[in-house]
């Protein structure tokens, strides 16, 4: 077993999804399981803080359904305390504010001071706060803006591509929260459909728009609910969904 620990702050028995006990525990296996260290993955590097699983892994490890594992996902999704980028195979999943849940001790264990103490209570209060912005509009404005983000050297390497990659894993993230589904942001026709769209004019909250609108009309639908994919969303009839 590796060495170290994380932080628990005593303020996290008023966190929304304290009661709720498979988010709660999805939550701090995550914590536990994400890197401490970068790390190479098939040639790519999965920094400190995030890690690749799937549901299978995740089910073998918490005990948890794969019913129960998308639905903790999707509310930590909703909340801001992970972001999850789903590829061909596996799910990378990344812990936003992981550092808040370090502790940097040294190996003699000395006594927190009071100035550590003080700086740990303003993390604590600042993530409180953080923890309150639960709207799909303010996860996706973080996500455009957020152009360092750590995902980004998975994918690309010019900062045109870079935005255009991250707003295209952006779109297919809300149409898995939305359908919860899986759809991947590599697969070749939604990333091709995406695209033109955004060269053509259309724009993040378009896509959204569209999502939405569909997933309120056909998500109760037996038939139509199979319809809710890129393909059809994103296809020729986009501007008609939008203008619905």
């Amino acid at each position: 077993m590796e060495q170290g620990y994380i932080k628990l702050f005593r303020q996290i028995v008023d966190w929304e999804w304290y009661d709720d006990i498979p988010t709660c525990r999805l939550f701090i296996h995550l914590l536990l399981k994400v890197n401490h260290v970068d790390r190479n993955w098939q040639g790519k590097k999965i920094e400190r803080g995030s890690c690749i699983t799937s549901f299978a892994s995740l089910n073998a490890e918490t005990k948890l359904s794969v019913e129960q594992i998308k639905r903790a996902l999707k509310n930590l999704q909703k909340t801001g305390e992970i972001k999850k980028i789903s590829t061909n195979q596996n799910t990378l999943i990344i812990v936003t504010k992981y550092d808040d849940y370090q502790c940097f001790a040294n190996v003699d264990n000395k006594q927190t001071t009071n100035e550590q103490h003080e700086d740990n209570m303003q993390k604590t209060n600042e993530q409180q706060t953080d923890n309150k912005r639960t709207t799909t509009n303010n996860n996706v404005k973080n996500i455009k803006n957020d152009k360092n983000n750590n995902n980004n050297n998975l994918y690309c390497s010019s900062d045109e591509e870079r935005e255009m990659n991250q707003i295209i894993r952006t779109i297919v993230e809300i149409l898995n929260i939305e359908t919860e589904k899986e759809f991947s942001p590599d697969a070749k026709l939604t990333r091709k459909l995406i695209q033109d769209k955004l060269n053509a004019g259309y724009s993040l909250a378009d896509f959204k728009c569209v999502i939405e609108k569909k997933c309120d009309a056909w998500k109760s639908d037996p038939v139509m609910k199979s319809y809710l994919k890129p393909s059809i969303l994103f296809g020729n009839k986009f501007d008609e969904y939008l203008n619905e």
